[in-house]
């Protein structure tokens, strides 16, 4: 429930689409096997968005929203990635089970850890040709429908908190007139009930 704090806190100035949008861009990022990177990808769109085709939303709240899948989700996320995109590819008969695609990948990051740059590079590759173009194909779903998804919720979300807002600060400020009128109007009864003032025999001359 943390991620709807920065939508509840987006500027009331701009529209609900405005933080809508963010929150589908940075949902639809969320589900890509770029995890770790997606807040720059999400910086890359908005920036290209924005300059070439007058398309913005908020920067932070997409950011945040990127948050939904993180390392700890990263193996399970990359497996339901590799699934779909094995069935989607036709191969379905042969997708490994967790427990070895979760062996696989832990070993070959050891593996990474202790390479160079360039050995790094060459074998990110060589798990691209294996597993890896599975897990961008089976990633475009869910690209495409938690981006909706996401538009969809937050949109009305956003108008739902503002309605309720603005309902708020309009009850506040009846209660506030109510009490200035009951105040007024005590002081005008006390004002009527107070009994003439006596000024004396010098009021009384003149």
């Amino acid at each position: 429930m943390k991620l709807v704090i920065p939508i509840k806190r987006a500027s009331h100035t701009n529209t609900p689409e405005f933080t809508a949008r963010a929150v589908g861009v940075g949902l639809a990022w969320a589900f890509t096997p770029l995890i770790g990177m997606q807040m720059f990808t999400v910086l890359l769109t908005w920036w290209v968005a924005k300059r070439y085709f007058n398309w913005n939303f908020s920067l932070i709240v997409a950011a945040a929203w990127t948050w939904v899948t993180n390392v700890a989700t990263l193996i399970p996320s990359y497996y339901l990635f590799y699934v779909t995109g094995e069935f989607l590819l036709g191969r379905g008969d042969r997708v490994a089970g967790y427990d070895s695609f979760a062996l696989q990948y832990e070993s070959e990051t050891a593996v990474a850890d202790s390479l160079s740059w360039w050995d790094s590079t060459l074998l990110f590759i060589d798990v691209l040709t294996s597993w890896g173009q599975s897990m961008l194909i089976g990633c475009i779903p869910f690209v495409l429908f938690f981006g909706w998804f996401g538009y969809k919720w937050s949109l009305a979300f956003v108008i739902r908190h503002r309605a309720a807002r603005a309902k708020r600060q309009a009850n506040r400020h009846a209660a506030r007139q109510e009490i200035a009128l009951a105040k007024a109007k005590e002081s005008a009864e006390k004002l009527e009930s107070a009994p003439p003032k006596d000024y004396g025999p010098l009021h009384s001359e003149r």
